[in-house]
C-alpha cells in the first residue's frame, strides 16, 4: 500500500524511483489489486493500455505512476 500513498511511502525508504520503475502488466495489477483496486479483467486492460500511453511504452510495461494517472483519469480525479 505505501508504495501507491507516497506521504507514506518516504517515511520506509520507498523514493520516487519506485514509483517511476516500469513494471510488468502482472506485477502492476498484483500490487494495485493488494491495495483495493481489483478490476474485471477488461477494465483492467483498457486502465493498463492508458497507462501505456502515458508512459510511451514500447514494451507492454508501465510504472505506477503511469497506473495512478490512468485511474485517476477514469474517475475523473
Amino acid at each position: 500500500m505505501d508504495l501507491l500513498f507516497p506521504s507514506n511511502a518516504a517515511e520506509i525508504g520507498v523514493d520516487e524511483n519506485d514509483f517511476r520503475k516500469p513494471r510488468s502488466r502482472e506485477e502492476i495489477r498484483a500490487l494495485f489489486e493488494n491495495v483495493g483496486y481489483a478490476y474485471k479483467i477488461g477494465k483492467f486492460n483498457a486502465i493498463y493500455n492508458r497507462a501505456k500511453q502515458y508512459a510511451q511504452s514500447t514494451d507492454d510495461r508501465v510504472s505506477v505512476r503511469d497506473m495512478q494517472m490512468a485511474i485517476s483519469e477514469l474517475h475523473g480525479v
